[in-house]
């Protein structure tokens, strides 16, 4: 590697992936044209050339929720909605009366919804406006996981965050020693296996999904290996589709995002909940749920 690549040494060291076996996949990320994207011929996962290129700074001088498509709150707040009340229905009975931290917590969609059933909320937000703002509403918002008391939360959430970090390992670790014995934590990631990549082999839309802030889109497999060595246990892994068919059919016609949206004609709560269980019964979804406890 022609560059320091941490996540490629972790894959390495859990016996994931060798230099071997990670092949040239993608010849650039959308917003960087210095970062290829690779992936491991063994594994199927998916990682960046190099991850020198991110540290902490990055996200802590970021401007408020421009990283969320905006520069105002009410707008990202707009943007994420759909996600957040799905996260809140799937999530609200594991999360009431407990003690939660939401790790990357952006705009605070999800604290906005699930903050009046939790018992107790905390916040991790290292952008430095993002967080102004949540505290300034009230919210207890830490900059670090390790600012958070060890030994409290019954559960931790991490919706889109893990394929962000560094040193994954390291922080799942520091966020094991903020929970209870038994606490539960929640991830949700995107998937290597999404069917747009792994089977459709879309052009297009990995000129639009690999972007510099993914350092890894992670298999079933790699992410319980991930937990297993942050000193988790009872991982249990389920697959999600959060893009309908009328998104990927927009892909594979138009070469675009937003079919969801532009073809909403091709949309029936019955047709997305058979399209995304079809994906999940062959491992092509484009999300991964994971639920482990301490």
């Amino acid at each position: 590697m022609e560059h320091q690549n941490k996540i490629l040494i972790t894959l390495t060291e859990l016996g994931i992936s060798s230099e071997e076996t990670v092949k040239a996949y993608y010849p650039r990320v959308r917003d960087r044209e210095d970062v290829r994207v690779l992936k491991c011929e063994k594994s199927g996962v998916i990682i960046l050339s190099r991850s020198d290129h991110m540290d902490i700074k990055h996200y802590i001088e970021k401007e408020e929720f421009r990283y969320v498509g905006t520069q105002d709150r009410r707008t990202a707040l707009i943007n994420g909605l759909e996600d957040a009340q799905r996260r809140y229905s799937q999530f609200k009975r594991v999360i009431s009366n407990k003690k939660w931290l939401d790790v990357g917590a952006g705009p605070g969609n999800i604290l906005e919804l699930l903050s009046p059933i939790a018992m107790y909320t905390a916040a991790v937000e290292p952008q430095a406006a993002a967080r102004k703002t949540l505290m300034d509403l009230g919210y207890n918002v830490y900059s670090d996981v390790i600012d958070a008391e060890d030994n409290l939360f019954d559960v931790v959430t991490l919706f889109h965050v893990v394929e962000h970090l560094i040193d994954p390992i390291g922080t799942l670790k520091s966020i094991h020693d903020k929970m209870m014995t038994g606490g539960k934590i929640i991830i949700e990631i995107p998937h290597a296996e999404d069917v747009l990549l792994s089977f459709f082999d879309n052009d297009p839309f990995k000129s639009f999904t690999f972007w510099s802030e993914h350092l890894i889109l992670h298999t079933r497999e790699s992410i319980e290996m991930f937990l297993k060595k942050a000193g988790y246990k009872n991982i249990v892994i389920s697959n999600y589709q959060r893009y309908p068919l009328a998104n990927h059919l927009y892909w594979l016609a138009r070469g675009k995002a937003g079919g969801h949206i532009n073809w909403p004609f091709l949309r029936t709560e019955a047709l997305d909940r058979a399209y995304g269980e079809m994906l999940g019964q062959i491992n092509k979804t484009d999300t991964l749920i994971i639920i482990a406890e301490k």
